[in-house]
């Protein structure tokens, strides 16, 4: 009986390891000699090795006190990160702490869109790499916890219906309603397609209607409005990214979810610049290639783990 190949994770992970064990002891004999014995069993364990070493290198991180490498993303919360700098500019939502009267919830996968019951009627749709806590209590107004991700709430009760982030609180008034909200890290952009959204939390209290835009910085206190155009609310939901006047790291990180791997950004500058446009978030290289062609930025694949973005 012949034995399968292992697949290209499971040799990441051997690669990785063997960083791990280089890094700690440089000029261990037996290191180097099983290093040499790994990369000589196929061509392909030699080109993963060069592999890792580069996407190391270039996103200049270095094991960490727990004595590790960063892995190679998986399809599950958490894994999913865009590196700025070699910095974790939005790392992966890992799970929403939970409080007293929450009920289960949803989380979602890499490109992965799912629709869930609210309480008190009305549903949501939850993006890609997104976690959301549903809050449901007696005499209590129903509610949602976001913490990081996309999100298109449709409540349809008669009770108003609250969101909370980690910096913003959303409460639709009475009566059904339709918004949405992308949150990567201190960014959150708000958008209402139907009826009308209370903010607090942005330094004031913010009030929206129907085809209002605001993009809120909770890191510098900012915060503009605009206007949606028809057919731009909740647009990520058919795979589009409707933005304007966003970071580019935002916007990378935004479709990161929709990538199986990691988005290496090493340019701070170059996320920091504006953007503005629709971006096919079904093809994540393309659109990244979109989002940063008008800064002179380049995109370099390393295997099908990551993506590395500078200026020439």
């Amino acid at each position: 009986m012949t034995t399968a190949p292992p697949d290209r994770e499971t040799l990441w992970q051997e690669a990785f390891d063997l960083l791990i064990r280089r890094q700690n002891a440089p000029d261990n004999p037996v290191t180097l000699r099983l290093i040499a014995e790994w990369r000589g069993r196929s061509p392909v364990h030699d080109g993963i090795w060069r592999e890792a070493l580069e996407l190391h290198a270039l996103t200049g991180r270095a094991v960490g006190v727990a004595g590790r490498i960063p892995q190679p993303p998986a399809r599950r919360i958490g894994r999913r990160a865009v590196l700025a700098g070699g910095v974790a500019m939005a790392a992966g939502v890992a799970g929403l702490a939970l409080v007293p009267r929450l009920t289960a919830g949803a989380r979602t996968d890499v490109a992965a869109i799912r629709r869930i019951d609210l309480p008190g009627g009305g549903q949501a749709t939850i993006g890609p790499l997104t976690a959301v806590t549903l809050r449901a209590a007696p005499g209590a107004a129903p509610g949602a916890d976001l913490r990081e991700g996309l999100a298109c709430f449709e409540p349809a009760g008669a009770a108003p219906f609250t969101v909370t982030t980690d910096g913003l609180t959303l409460r639709s008034l009475a009566g059904p309603a339709r918004f949405d909200l992308a949150v990567e890290g201190a960014l959150s952009v708000v958008s209402v397609g139907a009826g009308r959204v209370q903010i607090g939390g942005a330094g004031a209290a913010l009030a929206c209607a129907a085809g209002d835009r605001l993009m809120i910085d909770d890191g510098t206190g900012t915060v503009t409005r605009g206007r949606l155009a028809p057919g731009q609310f909740a647009a990520w939901r058919t795979g589009r990214l409707v933005v304007e006047g966003e970071p580019v790291a935002a916007v990378l990180a935004r479709i990161a979810r929709w990538y199986d791997g990691r988005i290496v950004l090493l340019d701070d500058d170059l996320g920091a610049m504006p953007i503005s446009g629709v971006y096919t978030a079904t093809d994540p290289e393309a659109a990244a290639r979109a989002v940063i062609r008008p800064y002179g930025g380049r995109l370099r694949r390393i295997g099908p783990w990551a993506m590395v973005i500078d200026r020439a």
